[in-house]
């Protein structure tokens, strides 16, 4: 049997399923598997995200960021003989994923009777960072009437250093010698970074924390000025930078002294690479990183803008707000005072690959007109959270979107050809700006107090995503999807203390009264 497919030419389902069956006669081996659904499936092939592979990678020179690498994978099943005719035991037998490591918390449930012996039939097809070390399969049974809990039968593993090194980066392996997997998956290729900035404590001029502990380490030197800090985690919890925010000057001294408010043009941004040094190990009290990598420092803005931030990268910030908007009224406009770069665009809301055309995840539509007009002005507020960077060269002169960022929720994605250190201080000016057009601190910035994070390894931010072909209710988790299709929801799940800001008496006095910190925020 000979067929020949030209360019552009729509396949037929028939097409399709014959030769899928022949393959499997031949050789035995699933006809689809990672990397390869063009071939069979070209509706359903397109991953919830961008994928691009960039040979360039700015953030290099910033030794604390540790590259991401994602790959696809795909899981096939398929039944032996003897195993199919059991039909007693298999509708109380199913398989269940799970991962290895980064997110532990994930289990897809798939019940064995929908696979056959006769062909092989695909699983599950999800992204995975290369960081959660592999899959474990399990084959469990249901145990009483009421289904809720389940015996372990066997289980089997598959690690990707395993299937790297495998012909054809697939691997096949039995379970309970009753049924037959496969696994495959793509080379790794770098993907987005994912930051994120979660509050911290008040340093002063030297970086060091406000606390009677560095106090004593100083010989109770009073500690002089006050800076809001907030620590950048990326995607597995990791310290990669400190933002500092400074808003006072002097000291404190008991019945005597206090901190005072800076100058208006003197309340700047600056951002350290690294980590804290803690005291001890087991101690929350440190001191910030050294190496300042950025700067954002207020100035004048110029007639018909209402903001401007010069950084210390060459760029200037420019922001327009517009009060009688009914939509958003945030304009941008980035310059670059040093170079003559390529046009910049900084656009509000979700742009590009970006936009959530489909997720999956937004409420049920809502019965009377009222409550869906409703439910535009939420999603409109929640869109004009985000801002979307686009760069503009003579290999994309339509432009290509380089980084997304929630400036309320201080969260950032990031493409490795972009630089972070700007695009964090693009997001913490807007923020700042906007908590001063409004006079309401919108970011939390008053918040001066470390959250408890959640496990590392229980759900990591951006180890698992599942590709649509995958998607049914029974894995509804907002956690396997792009973090910016439900950024609220996906932030706040990783911290354990979900409180709002802690009341102003539990700051110490030595940190400067929350009167200093609401000037510098919402003066």
């Amino acid at each position: 049997m000979e067929k020949i497919v030209r360019v552009w030419e729509a396949v037929k389902e028939e097409d399709i399923e014959e030769t899928k069956m022949l393959w499997e006669r031949t050789f035995d081996q699933p006809y689809e598997k990672a990397g390869g659904g063009a071939i069979a499936r070209p509706i359903t092939n397109e991953p919830p995200f961008y994928w691009d592979v960039t040979n360039t990678d700015v953030n290099t020179r910033y030794k604390s960021m540790v590259p991401r690498f994602l790959f696809e994978v795909c899981v096939s099943v398929k039944l032996i003989s003897n195993f199919g005719q059991m039909k007693t035991d298999l509708k109380r037998e199913f398989l269940r994923l799970q991962m290895a490591k980064c997110h532990r918390e994930v289990k897809m449930d798939k019940p064995v009777s929908q696979f056959t012996s006769e062909s092989w039939q695909k699983a599950w097809h999800l992204y995975c960072e290369f960081g959660t070390k592999g899959l474990i399969l399990e084959l469990r049974h249901r145990d009483g009437r009421c289904f809720k809990g389940s015996s372990l039968r066997e289980s089997i593993s598959f690690a990707w250093n395993d299937l790297l090194r495998a012909p054809s980066l697939t691997l096949g392996k039995e379970i309970d010698e009753r049924v037959r997997t496969t696994a495959s998956i793509t080379p790794p290729v770098q993907a987005s970074y994912l930051l994120k900035c979660v509050p911290d404590r008040v340093t002063d001029d030297s970086g060091a924390m406000i606390s009677d502990v560095i106090l004593k380490m100083n010989q109770y030197r009073p500690q002089e000025g006050r800076w809001l800090s907030r620590t950048v985690l990326d995607h597995a919890g990791r310290e990669c930078f400190v933002v500092r925010m400074r808003v006072g000057v002097g000291f404190w001294r008991r019945g005597a002294e206090a901190p005072t408010a800076v100058k208006w043009e003197d309340r700047i941004i600056e951002i350290r690479e690294g980590s804290w040094s803690y005291v001890t190990s087991s101690s929350s009290i440190g001191r910030s990183p050294e190496k300042v990598v950025g700067t954002a420092t207020p100035k004048e803005p110029p007639e018909g803008f209402q903001a401007s931030w010069s950084f210390s990268t060459g760029h200037e910030l420019l922001i327009q707000y517009d009060t009688s908007s009914s939509i958003s009224g945030l304009r941008f406009d980035l310059q670059n005072k040093v170079s003559s770069e390529p046009m910049v665009k900084l656009l509000p809301g979700r742009q590009m690959q970006y936009q959530v055309k489909n997720s999956g995840l937004e409420a049920n539509a809502r019965k009377d007109d009222r409550n869906r007009e409703e439910t535009r002005e939420e999603g409109s507020t929640k869109e004009h959270d985000f801002v979307t960077i686009i760069r503009y060269s003579e290999d994309n002169p339509t432009g290509k979107a380089t980084a997304l960022l929630n400036w309320k929720l201080l969260v950032v994605e990031v493409l490795p050809e972009e630089d972070a250190v700007l695009v964090l201080l693009i997001c913490l000016s807007i923020l700042r700006s906007v908590s001063e057009f409004k006079r309401v601190d919108l970011g939390s910035l008053l918040v001066r107090r470390r959250k408890r994070e959640a496990k590392i390894g229980d759900r990591d931010w951006g180890s698992v995503i599942l590709h649509p072909s995958s998607y049914s209710p029974s894995v509804s988790s907002p956690y396997l999807h792009p973090w910016y299709w439900n950024a609220k929801l996906v932030m706040a799940s990783q911290v354990k203390d979900q409180a709002v800001a802690p009341p102003s008496s539990n700051y110490s006095q030595a940190e400067g009264g929350e009167r200093l910190y609401k000037s510098g925020i919402i003066p």
